[in-house]
């Protein structure tokens, strides 16, 4: 996710914090000053906020393990102030799967809401001392019980793609079909969301509303996906192609690059050793290593990941998914190991606007002009 940055890796899935996690921070450090608070209480706080995101973590890791056990990858974890983002490679491919994979998150928290609660025995759940309050070490760990416990029942609302969204398409998806249980508890979530936004107002708490805006957009970006998967089946990568794109020689300097990219806005070219592509490379790395003043190195070095090509005898949806992360990146297609042309996500969503008019899908596919750019 742009904006994040990457602090440790556990079990081949790197862990991210994003940018704006320093907004709650500071927000935190002015409350208490606000209030006239001390150094032990805001030392509290802020070990409190600490040991809530390494809940939200765990209970991130909690999604990304059972996805694991069902040969789903998880890539990365990204932390926000509204909470955490498990990035996995692939859709789950039953309902089964994807009901086991939603619900372990929000039992993470309820089990460490449990094994806290062994921490303080004869506690209640519920305390009625109005004093209470995380700013004081002897209420620490009954707030933090307090608060994984709020969050599994949180996460437990049917606001798709919250977890208990995903539980809603997965027991809808035992009688329906995905694009339909998608749909509906799309529909769900984004009415609950605005309900966030209205009460988040009314009640003047910014987290309710901004968690109903990424609900809305979340919810919406996933119905698209799912509906060009739909839409793509049976058509393969060789019937798409794109045989105007640029290209650079590997061993092409910096500064001859430069020169290409004063009279050319691509954003991505692919790098070709004679005839063999062996990269996909952005354009700003070429700017980056000019403004460094790396006149001299050659562009192949610049390339950070490795080749990805596709073989175009492959339907588009069983690749969809790579494509969908970066709807611009252009990926080499190949046939017999001869390099035949290029595929982004955006010329596959044009070239559905284009050859499918007169089809009774077409309504369906006109929706998906909204994501071209």
């Amino acid at each position: 996710m742009r904006g994040s940055y990457k602090i440790l890796t556990i079990r081949g899935i790197s862990l991210h914090v994003h940018w704006t996690f320093l907004l709650l921070i500071g927000w935190l450090l002015l409350v208490n000053a606000a209030s006239g608070n001390d150094i032990n209480q805001l030392s509290w706080s802020v070990l409190f906020l600490l040991a809530v995101f390494v809940c939200v973590t765990l209970h991130e890791f909690g999604h990304a393990l059972v996805a694991a056990r069902f040969g789903i990858q998880a890539k990365e974890i990204v932390l926000l102030p509204i909470g955490g983002i498990a990035s996995i490679e692939k859709f789950p491919e039953n309902p089964r799967q994807e009901l086991a994979i939603s619900i372990a998150g929000p039992l993470v928290n309820l089990a460490i809401g449990g094994a806290l609660g062994f921490l303080i025995p004869g506690t209640p759940l519920l305390k009625s001392d109005p004093g209470l309050s995380i700013m004081h070490g002897h209420d620490f760990i009954y707030n933090l019980r307090i608060v994984n416990i709020s969050l599994a029942v949180f996460n437990l609302i049917p606001a798709f793609p919250m977890d208990g969204g995903r539980i809603l398409r997965a027991l809808l998806g035992f009688k329906l079909n995905y694009i339909q249980a998608t749909t509906i508890a799309a529909t769900t979530g984004r009415i609950i969301a605005i309900l966030f936004i209205v009460f988040g107002i009314l009640l003047i708490n910014p987290i309710l509303p901004a968690i109903g805006v990424f609900i809305i957009f979340s919810a919406g970006a996933e119905e698209y996906y799912l509906r060009l998967k739909s839409l793509v089946k049976g058509i393969k990568l060789n019937e798409v192609l794109m045989y105007d794109y640029n290209s650079l020689q590997a061993n092409s300097t910096v500064q001859e690059a430069s020169n290409v990219l004063n009279s050319n806005h691509s954003k991505y070219f692919i790098l070709m050793d004679g005839i063999d592509p062996i990269g996909t490379i952005n354009r700003m790395e070429i700017i980056k290593a000019l403004a460094e003043m790396n006149y001299s190195e050659l562009i192949k070095n610049l390339v950070k990941e490795k080749l990805e090509h596709l073989d175009g005898d492959k339907e588009i949806d069983t690749v969809l998914e790579k494509l969908a992360h970066n709807d611009e990146q252009i990926y080499p297609v190949m046939d017999n190991s001869h390099f035949i042309g290029v595929v982004n996500l955006n010329h596959i969503i044009e070239y559905l606007l284009l050859n499918k008019v007169n089809t009774k899908e077409y309504p369906r596919i006109k929706s998906l002009a909204g994501l071209l750019h």
